[in-house]
Order: C-alpha cells, then sequence, then structure tokens
C-alpha cells in the first residue's frame, strides 16, 4: 500500500505488537501517522519511532480520543495551569466489551487467522514485554498489557490534566492481574488508581478532581456506543451549586478534526510520542513496585 499510493497521513490501528514497524514503514514512505494507544509495549521501540519521526520531518500524534472530548477541555480549562490539587480518585473498571456491542449490527470478525501467524503475534508480545519490564511472573505480565491496553487512557488524560506523578508510592495486582491498584504520588497530594475488567455490562471509567473548594468529575461511557455523552460534574463549597455538564460530540471525530488542524495549519500536538512514552513508563513503574506476594 505504501508503495503504491502517493499518500499523506495513514492511521495505524493494528494490534500493539505491529504498532512499531507499521508506524516505522509509514514515516519512511513520507507520511504522517495518527497511532492508535498504547504507543507500543516498550521505551525502545518509543526511542525508534522518535527517531524515524524526526528523520522524515513528519509528524505522529497517538490517538487518545479522550483528551478530545468537549468535557475534558472544559475540565483543562477549569484547573488552569497550576490548580491547588489536594486529592486525585481515578477509576476504570468494565464490564466485556461483547456485552455493549452484540446489541448494535453485526460484527466483521475474521476467523481466518493462521495458527502460524498468531504464534508469531504472541511471540512478539512477550519480546516486547520482556524488553520493557523483564522476566515476571504471568500475572505481572497480564497487568502490563492491561496498563498499556485500557490504562493508558486513563494515565494520558490525568497527565494532561494535572501531569506525570513523581513515583509509584505502592501497586499491586490480583485475579491473574485483571486487577492493578497504584498510589501516585505528586508531591503535594496522592492519586488513587484502581482498574480491572469484569462480566457486569458497565463502564465506569471517571476522574475525580479534589481541590478543596470543589470536587470534580469526568465520567467517561462506553467508546463502542456512538454519541454517548461525556459528563462533567462540579461541587462546590458553600453556596455554590452543583453543575453538570453533558457533552456529546464524538472525541473521535475532533481528534480527526485535530489531526487535520495540526497538519493544514501548523497546531502543535498535545500527544506526541514523547507523551505517550511516559505511559509506557507509568506502567513499568506500576509493575515493578507489585509486592512479591501481590500476584495472587
Amino acid at each position: 500500500m505504501l508503495a503504491a499510493e502517493q499518500l499523506d497521513v495513514v492511521a495505524v490501528l493494528n494490534s500493539d505488537e505491529y504498532h512499531t514497524d507499521a508506524t516505522i514503514a509509514a514515516l519512511d514512505a513520507g507520511c504522517h501517522v495518527l497511532l492508535e494507544k498504547p504507543v507500543c509495549l516498550n521505551l525502545a521501540d518509543v526511542a525508534a519511532m522518535i527517531a524515524a519521526r524526526d528523520a522524515a520531518q513528519r509528524k505522529v500524534t497517538v490517538g487518545y480520543m479522550r483528551r478530545h472530548a468537549d468535557a475534558y477541555r472544559k475540565l483543562q480549562a477549569a484547573l488552569g495551569p497550576a490548580p491547588d490539587i489536594h486529592h486525585v480518585a481515578m477509576r476504570a473498571i468494565i464490564g466485556p466489551n461483547a456485552y455493549f456491542n452484540e446489541q448494535k449490527k453485526a460484527l466483521l470478525v475474521a476467523g481466518d487467522l493462521p495458527e502460524a501467524a498468531a504464534r508469531e503475534r504472541s511471540e512478539r508480545a512477550d519480546r516486547q514485554v520482556r524488553a520493557a519490564i523483564g522476566d515476571v511472573p504471568e500475572a505481572s505480565s497480564n497487568a502490563f498489557r492491561l496498563l498499556n491496553r485500557l490504562s493508558s487512557h486513563d494515565f494520558s488524560a490525568l497527565r494532561g490534566l494535572v501531569g506525570s506523578p513523581r513515583r509509584v508510592i505502592a501497586a499491586s495486582c490480583k485475579r491473574d492481574g485483571r486487577y492493578v491498584s497504584a498510589l501516585l504520588d505528586y508531591g503535594s497530594f496522592v492519586a488513587t488508581y484502581e482498574t480491572g475488567s469484569d462480566q457486569v455490562g458497565r463502564f465506569d471509567a471517571h476522574i475525580e478532581i479534589f481541590t478543596g473548594e470543589r470536587r470534580w468529575r469526568i465520567q467517561y461511557d462506553n467508546p463502542y456506543v456512538r454519541h454517548l455523552p461525556t459528563r462533567l460534574e462540579c461541587h462546590g463549597a458553600g453556596d455554590e451549586p452543583f453543575s453538570v455538564i453533558d457533552t456529546a460530540r464524538s472525541p473521535y471525530a475532533i481528534e480527526w478534526m485535530s489531526l487535520w488542524d495540526a497538519l493544514v495549519n501548523g497546531k502543535d500536538f498535545e500527544a506526541t510520542l514523547e507523551d505517550a512514552a511516559e505511559d509506557v513508563r507509568l506502567a513499568i513503574e506500576i509493575v515493578r513496585a507489585f509486592a512479591p506476594d501481590a500476584d495472587a
């Protein structure tokens, strides 16, 4: 495709294990890239993509659609560049995607993947994960994949609001790596994080920010159902009224418009490769903080 077509932009939407190869190939062909999260599975691969981007003099942005929600932008503006934050609580516990997808139109799912290709994909993932966190128990490896696949949404959104944590105070994974809890140190406050998956048809992904005078909560709904609103709630002190803002413009559509604005008008990307590397780095630090008996 890259050789046969004169393309301006390539969207890399394949499985995590192939993000680096596909992105570098697109850059080498002179294309800009919209790369679906997670950026990749280890920091060496991020560095390789950055080098390819700089050599090609092209742009790469990572597709964190939650940062494009109107409610999220309103919260960013309300907090400002230096908010006085007392505490943050963040959660992402979700049910099976099939619960939502099977109620919509039929999905086309390939059933002809050769066994050798599936095996190569699994082996490739194992190599990339080991390059990031070394030889660890299977539960820790599973948790690392969860933190990249699901939690990168949360890490990115939180980073856009309050920056990156100084360190991971403590972390644990349970249920063979399907549940992870972490305490993140921001110096003047701590952020708690919990994530996992179950069989309940509910999508609970939110960030709560406590500033002393206000409590902000941004609630994300299932991205596989179109036009569900992103909700921003604010509870104020004293007589300040409770407010709710629901925004239903598609974050995906806004993301594509932002890509166009960056390529045509030169606007800077917020979600760069360097920014996305912080997700991988934080996932590594969380896994390293697991207690020896955490993988129960």
